[in-house]
């Protein structure tokens, strides 16, 4: 009857591990501001580029507007993953539909965008980086069938961190990876390390915890 007590309360803390991972991973810093909701039905127009750009799920922006072609969207949230960042992109000669956006914090902030997209045309991407230029190798492409694409086949990355993506459909996820090599990927060289770090120290912590109570659970079972 202790081992059976002692599984559920060990289950239930690799539970609360879970969930403060998640938690902290998908939900960066929400700051607040002045929110314009918007819905799935709605479409944002390129009129000169011939493309639109929509989202899968409703959510809400502090400010959207059109600039050279680009939509830029400030403090860009979604209703379900409540993940929040800028997003620059645009499409031509397409039409986009905005999955997911988001970040995971290890060695840094690293965002991850998906979308679908129909029509043979061009999309860019740019992820609010706030670095200076990052190099090729940090970032991922990846296509329907789970197929990482390599600079060139599809994709280039202009100075300023733009992702250009050219003539891919379906379902395209971008995303950059900070390997904390240099100052690259993320504004984060000026904030105390706790902050910079809060994941791996929450996770580390709670993980701490779990591994304690497993150790106590299996003193007494033995008991």
């Amino acid at each position: 009857m202790m081992a059976v007590h002692g599984r559920k309360v060990l289950a239930g803390l690799v539970t609360v591990f879970l969930i403060v991972l998640v938690f902290s991973s998908s939900c960066p810093g929400v700051r607040a501001q002045a929110q314009t909701a918007f819905t799935s039905a709605d479409k944002f127009s390129i009129p000169q580029l011939n493309g639109t750009v929509s989202f899968a799920q409703n959510g809400s922006y502090s400010s959207a507007s059109l600039d050279n072609g680009t939509w830029i969207f400030s403090d860009l949230r979604f209703s379900l993953t409540r993940s929040a960042g800028t997003l620059r992109v645009s499409a031509e000669n397409s039409n986009i539909t905005i999955l997911s956006y988001g970040a995971f914090n290890f060695l840094g902030r690293n965002p991850t965008f998906r979308y679908n997209a129909q029509g043979d045309g061009r999309q860019t991407v740019n992820l609010g980086l706030n670095s200076t230029h990052t190099h090729p190798s940090e970032w991922t492409i990846i296509v329907r069938g789970n197929v990482f694409l390599a600079q060139g086949e599809g994709w280039s990355l202009l100075p300023d961190d733009t992702v250009v993506l050219t003539g891919l459909t379906g379902n395209i996820s971008v995303t950059h990876i900070n390997f904390g090599l240099s100052g690259g990927g993320g504004s984060n060289g000026n904030l105390p390390f706790y902050e910079v770090h809060s994941v791996i120290i929450a996770v580390a912590a709670v993980l701490a915890v779990v591994v304690a109570a497993a150790v106590v659970i299996k003193f007494k079972v033995r008991r």
